[in-house]
């Protein structure tokens, strides 16, 4: 329970630009807990299809799924314990933060650096889900899952195409994943 409530209290202060910059964060301190890239991709599909916002979401069910239902509750209590904090700070010295460039130049960064781990998250689950890699230079066990590599090629083709909604797009996809690899 105590490195439960650490890791997300971590996740809290050093998350930054929102939950799927987050994302990175929690699949690295999840790993220490003995999660698999296919789990941290099944908590990916229920943050995308749970409503609230995504750290609490895969804080929630990081702590359920290896302490129980309190596991859970502190997780969830955790990862907020900081913007509880943070925000009415932010929000009293709001002006004097907005006026200072060096500041403003820090959080420039701290965006880009967000979409750099959120990228990351991405390439790291592609690689496990649809090639069977740990790594990009784990050629050993290169192996294409054809299904998965439909579906994500397919779900991508139907976004931009036809811009249907990707809550939508996840459900189909878990539907498909459901049918063929618990069904056949």
């Amino acid at each position: 329970m105590l490195q439960l409530f650490t890791m997300f209290l971590k996740i809290g202060f050093l998350g930054f630009g929102g939950g799927y910059a987050m994302l990175a964060l929690i699949y690295q301190e999840a790993t220490i807990l003995g999660m698999t890239v296919a789990e941290f991709a099944d908590l990916n599909a229920l943050d995308a299809l749970i409503p609230g916002p995504i750290a609490i979401n895969s804080a929630t069910y990081i702590g359920q799924y290896y302490v129980g239902f309190l596991g859970g509750l502190v997780a969830t209590l955790t990862v907020s314990m900081p913007s509880i904090i943070i925000v009415p700070l932010f929000m009293k010295y709001e002006q004097t933060i907005r006026k200072n460039p060096m500041m403003n130049h820090a959080l420039t960064w701290i965006k880009l650096a967000s979409v750099g781990l959120l990228f990351g998250i991405s390439v790291t689950m592609t690689l496990a889900i649809v090639f069977n890699m740990v790594t990009i230079f784990d050629w050993q066990h290169f192996e294409i899952d054809w299904l998965s590599c439909i579906i994500l090629l397919g779900s991508l083709f139907i976004h931009l195409r036809f811009k249907v909604n990707p809550i939508i797009l996840t459900g189909i996809a878990g539907i498909l994943g459901y049918i063929s690899y618990y069904l056949f």
